[in-house]
Order: C-alpha cells, then sequence, then structure tokens
C-alpha cells in the first residue's frame, strides 16, 4: 500500500517530473512529549486552537536546548507526542526552504511525506488518536502502528512537525514509552519513510524516543540534532 506514497503525494501537489534529486543526506526522527491536563484540540479549552501551545507543531528558530523527549506523568491527563524531523539540508546558506508550489523546490532537502508506525511501551495508556498539524493532512492509514501525513501547502523544514499523537494516561503513573517503528502496511524494504521535496524516497534513521512518566532513563537530543546547513556543491556531490 505504502509503495502509493509517491502516487498520493504527486496527486495531492500536482507535481512535475524531476530530472536531478538532491534531498537530505542524514535525514532523523525523533519523538517528543508534552502533558495537558486538558484535551489541547478541544476547540474552547485546548491550545492548538487557541495557539497557545506551538511547541506542539512548531519549533522557533535557533533551538534553544534539547529536544523535549521526557515529561513527568499525572494521572488520567493527555500526552502529547509530536513527531519531529531532522537533520534536514536547508537551502545554501541556510537560508531555508522555498515555500512556493508547485514542488520540488530547493534546492534544499526537507520534506514533504512521512511514513511510519509509533509503538507504545510499559504502563497502559489509552490512544486517542492522531492528529495532522497545520499545512499537512492525513492518507489513509490506521494509526499509531500505521501513520501517513502529507503536505497540503508548501515543503516544510524542520522547525515544522507534521502530526502528532495523543494518549490518555491512567491512574498508574509509572513509565510509559513511545518508539518510532516501521510502518506495519510499508513493504519490508521501505519500513520508515519520507519523501523530500524533491520527491525523492528516503529512509530516515530513527534517533529518539519519548518517555512519559517514571524517572526518566533517556537521554534527549540537542539542538546540533535538529538541523544541519550545507551548500549546493556539497548535496550535489553526494550523488556524484
Amino acid at each position: 500500500m505504502k509503495t502509493l506514497l509517491v502516487l498520493l503525494a504527486a496527486a495531492c501537489f500536482s507535481l512535475m517530473p524531476v530530472m536531478a534529486l538532491a534531498g537530505n543526506a542524514h535525514p532523523t526522527l525523533y519523538l517528543e512529549i508534552y502533558e495537558y491536563d486538558t484535551d489541547p484540540d478541544d476547540p474552547e479549552f485546548g491550545c492548538v486552537f487557541l495557539g497557545t501551545c506551538p511547541e506542539i507543531c512548531f519549533h522557533t528558530r535557533p533551538l534553544v536546548g534539547e529536544i523535549q523527549c521526557f515529561e513527568p506523568k499525572a494521572a488520567f491527563q493527555f500526552g502529547i507526542v509530536p513527531i519531529h524531523v531532522g537533520q534536514l539540508d536547508t537551502a545554501p546558506g541556510g537560508a531555508g526552504l522555498a515555500q512556493g508550489w508547485p514542488l520540488p523546490s530547493g534546492p534544499g532537502g526537507g520534506y514533504a511525506t512521512i511514513s511510519c508506525g509509533v509503538q507504545r511501551g510499559g504502563t497502559t495508556a489509552t490512544f486517542l488518536g492522531f492528529t495532522a498539524c497545520p499545512n499537512f493532512l492525513a492518507g489513509p492509514s490506521a494509526p499509531p502502528l500505521d501513520v501517513l501525513f502529507s503536505a497540503t501547502t508548501a515543503c516544510h523544514d524542520w522547525v515544522d512537525h507534521p502530526c502528532y499523537g495523543k494518549w490518555m494516561s491512567t491512574s498508574a503513573i509509572t513509565q510509559t514509552t513511545f518508539t518510532i517503528v516501521a510502518n506495519v502496511n510499508n513493504p519490508p524494504e521501505q519500513p520508515i519513510v519520507l519523501i523530500n521535496c524533491q520527491i525523492g524516497t528516503e529512509f530516515p534513521t530513527v534517533l529518539g524516543s519519548a518517555q512519559w512518566g517514571g524517572t526518566q532513563t533517556i537521554t534527549c537530543e540537542g539542538p546540533e540534532t535538529a538541523v544541519e546547513n550545507t551548500t549546493w556543491g556539497k548535496i550535489k556531490g553526494l550523488y556524484r
């Protein structure tokens, strides 16, 4: 099914064929974790709707400190787990990605589509769903082990999260973990996939899990893993 990723992107974006691809040299995936006492998607009380919790879907430049991969847990709270796409090759000089349509844009890497799974371990938490961040759309999928989201308005850099999962804790506040895994509906040769801004297929490295509750046992990554500036000459050299 996920062989249709490129076709899905093409259908959404009205793309033209590309002769030379740049892409990202070493794309990586992380999970972040945040806890809220109200549903962040609730129009009246939620912070996504009100724009008061931008950390769920957006990072400011530069990213200061570590990616938040650990959050203490209270009973019957909402755990929000965004997917963070890192190590994206920006345009020469680090100016960022072209934001116009139609794709391809660049010559930076960036990303337009992600396909993976998110697996929960440890203490049980109730899965409530996956939500697209602004300017992304959910594809045909069945999260959390089948996650597929594509951009709708522009190619995206690391500052934009494509989506986030939502769980609710029980009375137990012991450790729950979340890990990026292969999409259960992807073929074995394409377990976790990014589609870059030139509509090339990439296979990112998973570097970060998220921990909710318990004593922190994982290490959160620093900002140097979130973005990596490069030059157009270096990018072209990777494909010679």
